[in-house]
């Protein structure tokens, strides 16, 4: 398709959006071992769907950045964050949390508000319903987005139908060779509205370059993009059945970590890591910039990337750096159980992953109306 690069405002695209085809970027990827083992019902209600965030230090006790551990019940996290900001009479540049959480869930994470000076807000005011400040205690750094060490979830799958056992086997599977480490459907938008959006506008020319205030929310479609070709990466990958595997040019990640380094050929202890699990090939979220990515993965990655130019396009004119994303995710502390036909699985997840990334590989759950975060 050629890009109608000649149309830069936003009224000149809803002229043409009539002509634009509909968005070509699939979501429907491969699955790494077979397919779900079954189907199940997700979110059947918020207590089904539990995150605690992992934050991986403690707050000082002393600062103008005052901590805030809140469990919400049916409530996004940037909700959240405007009630806080009106509650403290202070602007919602103010607020910080670390990750998104789950809309339709219980969730309990980390907020900081910066409230200069030394008075303290009477937090037992704080009245929103579905939201609870459990713990409040002073740091002297604001959260920065992405600095919690990882989530932990527990989920609950209703009236599981299939095999029990050929679900157990597959769980055994997943606890020690891993999942694909897609970026979740949350990402998207619901329906894939968000990346239907970012689609027309770069298939229209139009700019996803990050103002300062991003009232159009380009940050946002400029994410799905760049994740949607992770995915396509990671699942040519899988279909070509080294995802787990080293290739000639690999970079390879340490596990929870954002430490990346090239893979030498014949590395011997490399290797027994990599089937350890400690380490993992990485796959790319585009940008400018060295990729450091040679050989194999290299023409794989340009041959993804060349039938989708305008995509290319589009996330280069925003300015963001290359970066890379582990192309394997392990679940630790994998545990489940049966009550009935309902089975509940606990496990932990680095930050930046996604547990319907795991579950897709256990269950299929499509049909059932649930309503993701955005």
């Amino acid at each position: 398709m050629t890009s109608q690069t000649d149309v830069t405002d936003v009224n000149a695209a809803s002229d043409t959006a009539s002509e634009i085809p509909p968005c070509p970027l699939s979501l429907d990827f491969p699955y790494a071992w077979g397919g779900p083992a079954g189907t199940a019902q997700l979110r059947a209600k918020p207590e089904d769907f539990q995150v605690e965030e992992l934050l991986g230090f403690e707050p000082e006790g002393e600062g103008e950045h005052h901590f805030l551990w809140i469990r919400k019940v049916g409530n996004n996290t940037d909700w959240v964050a405007r009630h806080l900001a009106r509650f403290t009479n202070v602007s919602y540049s103010a607020v910080a949390y670390s990750g998104l959480k789950d809309r339709h869930a219980v969730t309990e994470q980390w907020f900081s508000v910066h409230i200069p000076g030394l008075i303290t807000p009477d937090w037992s005011q704080f009245c929103v319903e579905g939201v609870e400040i459990l713990k409040a205690i002073r740091h002297r750094k604001k959260l920065k987005r992405g600095v919690h060490r990882a989530n932990k979830f527990r989920i609950c799958l209703r009236n599981f139908q299939g095999d029990r056992d050929a679900a157990e086997q597959r769980l055994d599977h997943i606890a020690t060779q891993g999942v694909p480490n897609y970026f979740g459907e949350q990402r998207f938008g619901r329906n894939g509205n968000n990346l239907n959006k970012a689609w027309q506008r770069v298939a229209t020319g139009q700019s996803l370059k990050l103002s300062k205030r991003d009232k159009d929310n380009k940050a946002m479609l400029l994410s799905s993009l760049r994740s949607w070709l992770f995915n396509r990466v990671l699942a040519e990958r899988i279909e070509q059945k080294n995802w787990n595997q080293w290739l000639a040019g690999d970079i390879a990640t340490f596990s929870g970590s954002r430490s990346q380094f090239n893979v030498e050929s014949g590395d011997q202890e490399l290797q027994t890591r990599l089937q350890e699990g400690s380490v993992h090939p990485t796959g790319p979220m585009w940008g400018a910039g060295e990729a450091r990515i040679t050989e194999e993965v290299l023409t794989l990655e340009q041959q993804v990337a060349s039938a989708y130019p305008e995509v290319i396009e589009g996330i280069a004119s925003a300015g963001l750096n290359h970066e890379r994303r582990g192309l394997r995710l392990i679940p630790e502390h994998l545990h489940w159980d049966w009550q009935e036909q309902d089975l509940t699985l606990s496990f932990v997840l680095p930050a930046g992953a996604f547990a319907t990334s795991v579950l897709r590989e256990l269950v299929d759950w499509q049909g059932v109306e649930i309503e993701l975060s955005e």
